[in-house]
C-alpha cells in the first residue's frame, strides 16, 4: 500500500500539517503509522477522506458538525441547511445593526435623542418594517429555509423547519401564480405587528408577522378574496 507523508499531503492539498494534526485530534480524519518514523503518513483512501473534510470546512461547517455527519447523526443536506440558516441569521443580525446605526445617525441629524424611548419607537418600527420586507421577498421567491432563519428560537422550536415548509406548501398550493405585493405596513395600534398583502392569480394572501425584538415571533397566513 502506497503511503504519502504529511508534508507531501499538505503540499498536494494546500493545507498545513498543524491543520491535519488538529483534525486527527478531533477524530474527523485518520493517519497510518509507519514503523521507526515519527511523521504521519496517509493512504490513498485517507487522502480522499481528507479532501472531503477540507471541502466541508471550506463551506463553513464546524468540526463538531462534521463529526456528527461522520457519525451518521445528521445527513449531509441537513448539515448544510443548518449551517446556511445560521449564516443567514448572522447576516440578518449584522444588517439589523447597520440599520440601527443609520437610524441613530438620522435621529441625531434631525436633532432627536437616541436615548429617548419616543424617538426609539419610530426607529424600531422602521427596522422591523425593513426586516419584514426582506422576509417577504424570500417568501415570494420560495426560499423558505432562509425565511426560517428569521424566526425566534421559540418559534423555531414550536414550528420546526419541516413543519414550516409543509404549512407554506399547503397554503400557497391553491393560490396560483404570484402577481404582486399589494401592501406592507405596520399595525396602527400594535407596534410589533406588521401586515403584508400579496396578490396571486386565484386568491390574495395576507401575512401577519408578530415581532419580538428583531425576530419573527409569530406568523399567520390567511386567504383574501
Amino acid at each position: 500500500m502506497a503511503l504519502l507523508d504529511i508534508n507531501a499531503v499538505c503540499q498536494m492539498l494546500g493545507t498545513t500539517s498543524r491543520t491535519l494534526r488538529f483534525y486527527e485530534e478531533k477524530g474527523i480524519i485518520t493517519s497510518t503509522e509507519v514503523p521507526f518514523c515519527s511523521r504521519r503518513h496517509y493512504s490513498t483512501e485517507q487522502i480522499e477522506h481528507i479532501k472531503k473534510v477540507l471541502v466541508l470546512r471550506a463551506l463553513g461547517l464546524s468540526v463538531a458538525r462534521i463529526s456528527k455527519l461522520q457519525e451518521g447523526n445528521v445527513e449531509l443536506s441537513a448539515a448544510i441547511l443548518e449551517h446556511k440558516a445560521e449564516l443567514i441569521a448572522s447576516i440578518v443580525a449584522k444588517s439589523k445593526e447597520l440599520r440601527m446605526l443609520d437610524d441613530a445617525l438620522a435621529t441625531i441629524e434631525k436633532g432627536g435623542n437616541i436615548y429617548d424611548p419616543a424617538d426609539h419607537t419610530s426607529v424600531t418600527r422602521g427596522m422591523r418594517l425593513d426586516i419584514a420586507r426582506s422576509f417577504i421577498e424570500l417568501f415570494i421567491k420560495g426560499e423558505y429555509d432562509a425565511c426560517f432563519a428569521y424566526f425566534s428560537d421559540m418559534l423555531q422550536e414550536y414550528m420546526p423547519l419541516t413543519a414550516w415548509k409543509r404549512v407554506v406548501g399547503d397554503t400557497i398550493k391553491p393560490l396560483g401564480e404570484f402577481l404582486h405585493m399589494k401592501e406592507i405596513a405596520c399595525d396602527k395600534d400594535v407596534k410589533n405587528v406588521i401586515y403584508c398583502s400579496l396578490q396571486y392569480e386565484k386568491l390574495g394572501l395576507c401575512i401577519k408577522i408578530v415581532f419580538h425584538r428583531d425576530k419573527v415571533h409569530g406568523i399567520w397566513l390567511n386567504y383574501e378574496l
